[in-house]
């Protein structure tokens, strides 16, 4: 299989200090190939995977012996591409050996292992297939229901860090109480695609209410999002905090993929980590995504104009290589208010707070970056031991309240 690699840091963990930076790499802005048409929130979603692994796997790699990938809903599905090129396994694969050359430039050798989970008999011929001749990294594929394999999973990964993709194609098979054991592993972080779209839609009807216990890890969620205002954001935050409590994660955030022609939500990539400077490499992320996203549902948006009129544009998206305010402002706008907040609360109780700390409480909320977090905090607080040649708080400074607001 062909490595068509393409360009995409973590951090030092509470067990390593020092601070090791990728290869430099470069981007440019390309629509989605064609092989995307028609699912361009597939090609958000892998765009999203593909920089956050690569993050995450230098890091880890810069001082740890093993880095594992964990797949669990592997496909291959809807792909168009005769390789595989636009399924997440073979991205992941690509990526990862990536990594692996961009580490032995620094001399370091980590042993990079992936997990591929599929039950469909169909799929799994061709995931087999696919991978087969893959030598370079050590590639385990399971034919199994996601939740049967976890025992197996576990003993695969023994005490090493591992990333788990949870990319399923509806609500069933990843059941918050049945996957809690890979939740709880440490050290080690999870990603996944809930499918909001789809759940939103089927989440009144009567029949299908228990398998919804299992996606949100219990009964009780029917009256917690009867009882909000705001739907989409009950739904969310519920399964968020209920997937923080089962996996016992120190931190659980989100981001939001649209729909291509429309305003609504198509599905989140739900995240769970224990680490603070995790939120800070999922919002560098995020914050490129968001950019991308707009400047593929542009161009998803003029194809349809051109195809329901009849009439070709005199300019393509490509022409405006700044998409200017997003379609997230105001959402942005709002999480800015909530982020203060949290700031604000945290502060109040009187003790000096360390910038991280406060850092990590403000980027759990979705939208939120580190100049955001700089602006306000420099707004709210006062920072201790920043210097008058230091322009914005930095890791090691202490935060209190403002004396004078």
């Amino acid at each position: 299989m062909a490595a068509s690699v393409r360009p995409g840091l973590w951090w030092p963990t509470a067990f390593e200090s020092s601070f090791v930076t990728q290869p430099a790499t470069s981007e440019t802005i390309v629509k989605p190939a064609d092989h995307y048409r028609g699912r361009e929130q597939t090609y958000l979603k892998h765009f999203f995977l593909e920089r956050y692994l690569e993050r995450v796997a230098y890091k880890v790699g810069s001082f740890a012996p093993e880095f594992i990938y964990i797949d669990g809903f592997s496909g291959p599905w809807k792909t168009e591409d005769p390789g595989f090129e636009d399924s997440s396994f073979v991205i992941a694969i690509n990526k990862l050996r990536q990594v692996r050359e961009g580490l032995a430039r620094i001399e370091r050798r980590p042993k990079i292992r992936c997990v591929f989970v599929e039950p469909d008999p169909a799929a799994y011929s061709l995931l087999q297939g696919a991978t087969s001749t893959v030598t370079d990294l050590e590639i385990r594929t399971l034919n199994s229901e996601f939740e049967r394999a976890i025992p197996e999973i576990l003993k695969i990964i023994g005490n090493s860090f591992s990333l788990v993709f949870i990319d399923p194609t509806g609500w069933t098979g990843f059941g918050l109480r049945q996957i809690a054991p890979i939740l709880r592993h440490k050290p080690g972080e999870v990603l996944v695609n809930f499918m909001f779209d789809h759940i939103n839609r089927f989440l009144d009807t009567p029949e299908p209410e228990m398998s919804f216990d299992d996606l949100f890890g219990g009964a009780g969620w029917k009256p917690v999002i009867q009882a909000s205002p705001t739907r989409e954001d009950a739904i969310i935050t519920l399964y968020g905090d209920r997937m923080k409590g089962i996996g016992a994660f120190d931190f659980v955030t989100s981001t939001r993929i649209k729909k291509p022609l429309s305003e609504r939500s198509y599905f989140y990539l739900v995240y769970g980590t224990r680490h603070p400077e995790g939120l800070l490499e999922f919002r560098k992320v995020e914050e490129r995504e968001i950019l991308e996203q707009e400047r593929v549902r542009m161009d998803a948006q003029q194809l349809d104009r051109v195809k329901r009129t009849g009439q070709a544009e005199l300019f393509g998206t490509e022409d405006f290589p700044d998409v200017g305010p997003t379609s997230f402002e105001n959402e942005r706008g709002e999480n800015l208010r909530r982020a203060e907040e949290r700031l604000v609360r945290i502060l109040q109780g009187g003790a000096e707070i360390r910038y991280e700390s406060a850092r990590a409480a403000m980027m759990e909320v979705p939208l939120v970056w580190e100049t955001d977090v700089q602006r306000i905090v420099k707004a709210k607080a006062d920072v201790i031991g920043m210097t008058k040649r230091e322009r914005v708080p930095k890791p090691g400074h202490r935060l209190k309240l403002k004396s004078v607001q």
